[in-house]
């Protein structure tokens, strides 16, 4: 790991506390239906109900629009053929009619939705229906098919040779009301069938939707790099391009990866025997090498017994099978027991998870050897469990790095997963992290430099 700047205070080690909380939260990925993205079920059913309301509007407006002029049509038909009936009724007694006084025929108690009046040469009432107006209807020549003084349709045709005329009229307000009411009919109608169409088109879609869902759970469970393990058959036509496309990515994938294990198991195994070969052979010029020569054979041995971790840590992470083999662990007790020359490791806390302690005692103890190296005496780890896992946080005194460089590093991790430039230590923690369900998470902190190393419940 790389180091800090000088020793760590308590408020520090607070503000790493806090920092690493935050910068665990935001590691986490986001759970939930769909999260902030868009859902196409949801995108098609406001489509369809967006056409089926609009379709609705539509076929109202031009229905009401016919339903209005034909309902005037057959009004106007009706009082014509009223005027005509009454015409016949009253012609046939027209010796009997009391003209000369004129006043309103006698009728029982009834709603009139049509009312007439026989009007003079003059234009004078001489005789009307009980409900019909004192006043005529309308002025100049009644003849035809008119709107009246109030807005009431009127016709009228020539009554006798006097220069009469029958006058039948229907009231307005009559009239608008069976229009309206004929057209919200046809209104809700239209706008309830398509709300029908859209919720039925809406389960259709859902339906049709199941095979996509299907598959993105088949490819959740998909492990490329396990023997027998394949995706089932699309569903539907539109689907197989996109399942073949999964399968051979997930091929090329699975023969990437078994090659670069290969090559790095090759490497680790080839490098073991001259490792330990170049240990032993320190060891004994210790012994017998002069006292000016011993610091460096001491810094010699030193490289070569963290070059010896890093091959076990590899041999490890490569080796057959991809998941960690996970135990209950005391994490205390497996940091306390890596110990680095010139590096005081102080333990806060007991934490005891399943996981696999080859792995995360590599990773640890490069991270430790990475705090010497860069100036580091004083490490402190303290612990965090939650639902998702458990978090070791590890904090040191050293000069640290800036806010850019901080920056830079962790997107290498983000990106690659660890590339040269960021250093060993770091990019196999990061790797022991990610075989753990976790990941590694630098930390910004006022003083030294502090890493999250998060490790996904086992």
């Amino acid at each position: 790991m790389s180091s800090a700047a000088t020793a760590p205070a308590s408020a520090a080690d607070g503000a790493a506390s806090a920092a690493a909380s935050a910068a665990v939260a935001a590691a986490t990925p986001a759970t939930g239906r769909g999260g902030a993205l868009p859902s196409i079920a949801g995108r098609l059913s406001r489509v369809l109900l967006r056409a089926a309301v609009a379709w609705g509007v539509a076929v109202s407006a031009v229905v009401g629009f016919a339903v209005h002029h034909e309902v005037d049509e057959l009004m106007d038909s009706a009082l014509q053929e009223s005027a005509e009936i009454l015409y016949g009724l009253l012609s046939y007694n027209a010796a009997q009619l009391p003209v000369d006084g004129g006043g309103a025929l006698p009728a029982p108690p009834h709603a009139e939705r049509l009312v007439w009046q026989l009007l003079d040469a003059q234009g004078q009432v001489r005789l009307r229906s009980h409900h019909a107006p004192d006043a005529a209807l309308l002025t100049g020549p009644p003849a035809g098919l008119r709107h009246g003084l109030r807005g009431d349709r009127v016709y009228g045709l020539p009554y006798g040779a006097q220069g009469w005329h029958l006058v039948v009229a229907q009231p307005a307000a009559d009239r608008r009301a069976a229009q309206w009411e004929a057209m919200l009919i046809t209104v809700l109608a239209a706008l309830g069938v398509g709300a029908l169409c859209a919720w039925w088109l809406g389960r259709g879609v859902a339906r049709e939707l199941v095979p996509l869902q299907a598959l993105s759970g088949e490819v959740g469970r998909y492990q490329p790099m396990e023997p027998g393990s394949a995706l089932p058959a699309a569903q539907r036509a539109e689907l197989a391009p996109l399942r073949d496309a999964v399968v051979a990515l997930g091929q090329r994938l699975a023969q990437r990866v078994a090659s670069e294990r290969a090559v790095a198991a090759h490497a680790a195994h080839a490098l073991r025997t001259p490792l330990a070969g170049l240990a032993a052979q320190l060891a004994v010029a210790q012994r017998e090498g002069d006292a000016a020569i011993q610091p460096r054979l001491e810094r010699a041995r030193q490289a070569a017994d963290r070059l010896r971790r890093v091959v076990a840590a590899l041999l490890t992470l490569f080796r057959a099978g991809v998941e960690p083999v996970r135990r209950p662990v005391a994490l205390e007790a497996l940091v306390a027991s890596l110990p680095v020359d010139g590096l005081q490791v102080q333990v806060e806390g007991r934490c005891e998870a399943a996981v696999d302690a080859d792995l995360l005692a590599a990773a640890l103890a490069n991270l430790l050897d990475n705090t010497v190296r860069h100036g580091g005496q004083t490490l402190t780890c303290r612990f965090a469990q939650d639902a998702a896992g458990t978090t070791l946080l590890l904090h040191d005194d050293g000069p640290g790095v800036s806010a850019q460089r901080l920056q830079q590093l962790q997107q290498a991790l983000d990106h690659t997963g660890g590339e040269p430039a960021i250093g060993m230590g770091l990019a196999l923690a990061d790797q022991v992290a990610r075989a753990h369900g976790g990941r590694l998470q630098l930390l910004p902190v006022a003083q030294g430099f502090a890493v999250a190393l998060r490790l996904g419940r086992g």
